[in-house]
Parts: C-alpha cells; structure tokens; sequence
C-alpha cells in the first residue's frame, strides 16, 4: 500500500547536517513510526521544515519502502507556510491514505490540501495536547485542534487525546508508542554509565537528575544528550567532571548509548494533568534495550510494565534509586530488563504496531 506522511521530522543524513537544533523526542517518534510502516507499505514523507533553516530548494532521498521528499522552504514564515501548503497540493505523487503530525498547523494543512486533491482519508497522529506544550500560544493550540478536527480518523496515545480532538468518534486507534530493538554491540564507552536523552529544561527534571548524581559517590558516570542547552544546565554540570554532555545526537547513536547503560532515565516529575495526555515516549523507546529504566510514574506505562520500570516516588527517589540500579547484581538485573523487553516486543515493537496499523488502514480505505 502507498501512504504518505506529513512531519516536520527528517531522515536520518539530513537531521545529522542539520544546523537547527530540533526536538528529538518529535524527530524519534516519527522516524520510528515512518520506519514501522514501511516494514509492509511504500512511503512518501513529506518534510515540512520551519523558516528557520532559511531558502532552500526542494529534494528526496530514498531510503529502502520510504523516500523522504523535502519541500522548498523560504525565509519569511508566512510566505514558507503558504509555499509548503501550495507545493503539497500540486504534487502528483499518489497514495492511498495520508498521515499527519497533528502538533504543526503547516503539517496539517499540507496534508489536507494533499488528501484532498487525491480524495483519500486524512489520519491525524495524535501524540499531545498542544496546551501542554512550552511556550504555545493559547491561539495557535486552538486552531490547531480545530483544524485536526477535520481528520478522518485518529492514532492516538492515551484515550484523553482522542477525546480531545476525536469529538465526532471517527474511526480511531490507541497506541502508546513504538519501540525500536537493536543488535547487542560493543559499548560506545569503556566505563560504566547512566543514560538520559531528552529536553533540558528544567520543567522536565534533567537539573533533579544531576544533583540525584551529584549527591552519590559511585565510580560510573551521568552521560545526557539533547537538546536546550540552556544556562541553568550550564551551571549545574559544569563542576563534576563526572557529567558528560554529548550535545542533541541523532537517533541512530542514541540507541547505542541506551542499549548499553546501567539505567535509562527519565526524570520527569508527576504531574496528573500532563499523564492525563502523555505517553513518555523516550520510557517506551529505552523498554528494548539492555538496560534498567528508571522514571518518573506514567498512569499509561504502568499499566503496562508494572514494576518492571523502577518508579520515581517519595519513598523511592531518584537518589536512592540510582545506587540500588548501580548495586543490583547481575542475576537480579537481568531477570528486570527480560521481563521489560517481553512486554516491549508484545506490545510496542516495529512488528506488532505494525500489524495493528494495517488493520485499522484495510478497514478504513476498503
């Protein structure tokens, strides 16, 4: 089948050279999920980037069932967001069902215009409430569940989300998120480690993480990648030699460093309205690796993985946390990480979302 997928996430070359920094939890999602797809369909994604990259031209780079296909970009926001839509509408490039990040109006409305032409179903991925999202305007976060409500049907996270923009009960799926598993390789470090990946802003508890690590005297080291590296995370690593900064990495070496570490951690605080519409996306993409996980509570995974994932809570801090992962014996530890990869591989892996995402298409475009 031909689908075509509209994001603002890029192939994996092109994320590398970029010299904007971007999301990586937005960039990891889509790719995997562009990539789950095409293990049984064709693609066509089509890359909507900001006017921050400045005048670029329009191209593709194939990569196996998927061609990533650029689209021209201009300097002036208005005139990128009017060019985008423009371009996709006239593109003669066929499928049978679209796909769209629903979190970028200039996606949505590119798609529309695509699926429109082509008079194919519009299938909104749902993967937050924009209101939750730093920094949005309450303006922008309204017109862009108005226009995702125009969608033909949904993928969503958590039922709340369907809720939110699903308020005709189109046809809809859940999935939590999708995990890729990779080959066990050599370690890219010769010591051992802990693992964050992710937003370094504060809100999100990477600053609670470094002084959880600070606190210990333990003979590993805190490794991070990602991306806002703002002053606060500056200050707050820059007199421990034991804390490295890789800088925002792309997905591929990500994955490396999380099949490898002693924990993967998220340290994102507990807040009720943000579980109400989040998936922790990176817990659900550290769930194959070889590695414990540590995080903050999630309602969804919980659900899920039990207490397969060590919880973050008041009587088990992150401190008191991180030395019983750094103590754990080897028996101990591996018994943890098989039982998390087992419930991984059945619910979150390439093929099992993969199955589930055909199903719901075959019913929708028969």
């Amino acid at each position: 089948m031909k689908i075509a997928y509209f994001t603002t996430a890029q192939d994996n070359n092109e994320f590398l050279k970029s010299q904007i920094e971007s999301n990586p939890s937005n960039q990891v999602f889509h790719s995997n999920f562009i990539e789950c797809l095409s293990l049984s369909n064709e693609l066509n994604v089509f890359s909507c980037r900001s006017n921050a990259y400045g005048n670029k031209d329009s191209h593709s780079n194939t990569d196996g069932n998927t061609t990533w296909n650029y689209l021209k970009i201009k300097n002036n926001k208005l005139c990128n967001f009017c060019s985008q839509i423009s371009e996709s509408k006239k593109t003669n490039k066929e499928a049978s069902i679209v796909f769209v990040d629903t979190m970028n109006t200039r996606c949505l409305l590119s798609a529309r215009g695509y699926a429109k032409k082509h008079k194919i179903p519009l299938i909104g991925i749902v993967t937050d409430n924009p209101y939750n999202i730093t920094g949005a305007k309450k303006f922008r976060c309204s017109l862009l569940i108005k226009t995702a409500k125009k969608c033909d049907g949904y993928i969503c996270l958590t039922e709340d989300l369907n809720l939110l923009f699903n308020k005709f009960k189109k046809p809809n799926i859940l999935i939590k998120g999708i995990s890729k598993e990779i080959e066990t390789e050599k370690s890219p470090l010769d010591y051992p480690y802990f693992f964050y990946a992710g937003t370094l802003l504060k809100k999100y508890g990477v600053i609670d993480l470094v002084d959880a690590f600070k606190s210990l005297s333990i003979d590993a080291k805190l490794v991070i990648a990602g991306h806002n590296n703002n002053d606060e995370f500056k200050t707050a690593i820059k007199d421990d030699s034991r804390i490295i900064y890789l800088g925002n990495i792309d997905n591929e070496t990500v994955l490396k460093y999380e099949n490898h570490s002693i924990a993967n951690i998220n340290p994102r605080p507990f807040m009720e309205e943000i579980d109400k519409y989040s998936v922790p996306s990176k817990v659900i993409e550290y769930s194959s690796k070889n590695s414990i996980i540590i995080s903050g509570y999630s309602s969804k995974l919980k659900s899920s993985f039990q207490n397969n994932i060590l919880w973050i809570d008041r009587d088990n801090t992150l401190p008191k946390l991180l030395e019983e992962v750094y103590k754990l014996d080897s028996e101990t530890r591996e018994e943890i990480i098989n039982k998390t990869k087992s419930i991984s591989r059945k619910e979150f892996s390439f093929n099992s979302v993969n199955k589930k995402l055909d199903e719901f298409i075959s019913k929708l475009i028969k």
